[in-house]
């Protein structure tokens, strides 16, 4: 989309189908909001992470990212801690294989973080907790 020379932070411009689409949200504190909507605006992004860009991964691709442990270059290993992270956000963790959480329970290279590391045991505990 082309921007016109003439249009300014804040302004809205019409888009196919008559839908409004706000060019750059003022982020000034110029709108008065309630904390109402401050609050669903809040709990709106816990559950969508639109941001980030991340929601529009889907499930089999982030796993087959997690999932695929071998190798140590430092792109890699970016990729699956924030495909990690995602699931995480997404409370899906129970749909990583027991072998991929057992690497990264166990972090011998350190590569993932203690956080990562954490929830990975978490898993594989609640997991067991069930067979027994």
């Amino acid at each position: 989309m082309a921007w016109s020379v003439g249009e300014k932070k804040g302004e809205t411009r019409r888009t196919a189908g008559s839908k409004l689409a706000e060019l750059r949200p003022s982020t000034d504190g110029s709108s008065p909001e309630t904390a109402e909507q401050e609050k669903l605006k809040s709990e709106s992004a816990k559950e969508r992470d639109l941001a980030s860009g991340m929601e529009m991964l889907e499930l089999d691709f982030l796993l087959g990212v997690i999932e695929k442990t071998k190798g140590d270059d430092k792109n890699d290993v970016t990729m699956r801690k924030l495909s990690f992270n995602e699931l995480l956000r997404r409370e899906q963790q129970k749909q990583i294989g027991s072998d991929a959480l057992t690497v990264y329970a166990i972090d011998e290279d350190n590569l993932y973080g203690k956080d990562i590391q954490c929830e990975a045991m978490k898993e594989l505990t609640k997991r067991t907790a069930h067979k027994s």
